[in-house]
């Protein structure tokens, strides 16, 4: 790392020395744009592993996630090598800038634009090489930002601010002054207007390829639609089939795809639904705990649902022989043939009161690393009986590492410890069928078993962790059934959520446990 950074600002001195005289020259000629951004109050951006921005518009937020990940690396490091050739744009008031190495490196864009995400391409193979890679946005108007930088993604947001910014240039300008930033640093265009594709994320204003000392250089300008915010991307290397491979899989350019449950097409063959993995494996129903963690390079994402109830009791009016309530290990879903389908962890129990009308219950899951990113405690819920499920499915081809907690016997009645040990698996694969298949799928064997859709009061709402792809409300004879689908943000993670009972207790518990808000 040493050596690579005195490389670069050794080339950087000696490339303002050669070129001093023609920068003269030039800025006699045409001088370029002085552009600078004023935030209020006073903000500097960081060199971030990600980022994302929001726009405050009219009392609305509309966001930009410029969502990058790598897989397989031998190199994964961030390093501001724009700043040290002198070439990254003016006004940007988020960036995030790496240094990557590696064969067969895997690499995912899917961009959230206004909180829609698009699916770009997923975890596609980058030819052997050594690059350089940042990514900027800019904005053209004055207005207020809510800007999060992420200390080291994916670990939770190491930083998030609320600044008035300002540019005091055009984005024409932005775009001169940029260019004129890299054709000082010795950079020569060999290329202009690449080709690209229309869709409904950006668009693409400027592009160039250029050869230089350290290689081959592409830039990009592309407004962000429904924002006024531009996306810079820079990739640079030694090889020009290597830029040119992260600069198509990563270009604003390319073609994106809304990624929504609902567009997805039937599958032909239902029953085909399956996962997919390498090597086999079958979840246990982990009542007693579970967490899917998603290696990137050496790092990983984690998610752990974080769902706990348990009878509202003193401990001196219990004990083993008047116990306060249990929870039973049942796996109810399958005894009525309602199982959704690709679940790679998941639990399943009964939960009864005896001794108290109440229980009390928590929504406090781990999301990207973040602990407790929702806090959610429920002081008072209906006691009775309930039965409640939870599930994850993958939506991504990718690797998993799964961790269940094995329960010590069959069922708990909150007086002794429920875990005796833990079984870690790590699997890699995928759900045969999109996950607007696997939506429908349960339906039908909802319906199958005799449940019938009524209508919900209720419904959630997406946050920043959980976005609903489809909520319902079942009833056959007394009984109510709740079934929940929800994207888990930044994981490729869809959350599954499914309780039974009584009206009273379906509602309540519904409200607890729900992924989103309720509206």
């Amino acid at each position: 790392m040493a050596a690579i950074t005195i490389s670069i600002i050794s080339l950087s001195i000696f490339m303002a020395i050669h070129n001093t005289t023609a920068e003269n020259e030039q800025d006699s000629i045409t001088p370029l744009p002085q552009c600078s951004i004023v935030y209020a109050p006073n903000f500097t951006p960081s060199n971030s592993w990600h980022w994302s921005v929001e726009e405050v518009m009219n009392g609305t937020i509309k966001g930009f996630d410029d969502r990058i990940l790598f897989e397989n690396t031998d190199r994964l490091e961030r390093e501001d090598w724009p700043s040290a050739l002198g070439i990254e744009p003016p006004c940007f008031m988020a960036k995030g800038a790496l240094h990557i190495d590696g064969e067969n490196v895997g690499t995912t864009y899917r961009p959230v634009v206004g909180f829609t995400e698009y699916y770009g391409v997923e975890n596609a193979t980058m030819p052997k090489g050594e690059v350089y890679l940042a990514h900027y946005a800019v904005p053209t108007a004055g207005a207020i930002w809510r800007i999060r930088e992420y200390g080291v993604y994916p670990e939770d947001r190491a930083r998030e601010e609320t600044p008035v910014a300002e540019c005091n240039c055009s984005r024409e300008e932005v775009i001169k002054a940029t260019l004129g930033r890299i054709e000082k640093g010795g950079f020569i265009e060999i290329e202009s207007s690449l080709k690209t594709s229309e869709n409904n994320c950006f668009e693409l204003i400027a592009s160039r390829l250029y050869k230089g000392p350290e290689g081959y250089l592409y830039v990009e300008f592309a407004r962000v639609r429904g924002l006024d915010l531009i996306r810079v991307l820079m990739v640079m290397g030694r090889e020009r089939g290597v830029v040119e491979a992260y600069s198509r899989a990563l270009s604003a350019g390319g073609p994106l795809e809304e990624v929504n449950a609902g567009s997805w097409p039937e599958h032909p063959n239902m029953s085909a639904c399956k996962l997919s993995m390498n090597p086999e494996f079958t979840p246990v129903n982990a009542w007693a705990g579970w967490s899917v963690r998603r290696p990137l390079g050496n790092l990983y994402v984690e998610y752990n649902d974080g769902l706990t109830i348990m009878p509202q009791f003193s401990p001196k009016n219990v004990s083993s022989e008047n116990p306060p309530g249990a929870l039973y290990g049942v796996d109810w879903p399958s005894r009525i043939g309602i199982t959704p389908k690709c679940a790679i962890a998941g639990s399943q129990v009964a939960f009864v009161t005896w001794n108290t009308e109440n229980a009390t219950g928590a929504f406090c899951p781990t999301v990207r690393n973040k602990l407790c990113a929702i806090n959610r405690q429920s002081p008072l819920l209906p006691g009775g009986k309930v039965y409640l499920a939870t599930y994850v499915i993958p939506r991504a081809n990718t690797t998993w590492v799964i961790q269940e907690n094995l329960a010590c016997r069959g069922w708990n009645n909150f007086l002794e410890p429920a875990t005796c040990g833990k079984r870690e698996t790590t699997i890699r694969g995928a759900c045969t069928c999109p996950i607007g298949t696997v939506i429908d799928q349960l339906g039908d064997a909802i319906n199958a078993a005799g449940f019938e859709e009524v209508s919900l009061e209720k419904k959630p709402v997406e946050n920043d962790y959980f976005r609903p792809l489809s909520v319902k409300l079942y009833r056959k004879e007394g009984q109510y059934l709740y079934v929940e689908f929800a994207e888990v943000k930044g994981m490729d993670l869809v959350r599954v959520l499914m309780i039974m009972g009584n009206e009273t207790v379906v509602k309540a518990y519904a409200e607890a446990f729900t992924a989103g808000h309720s509206k």
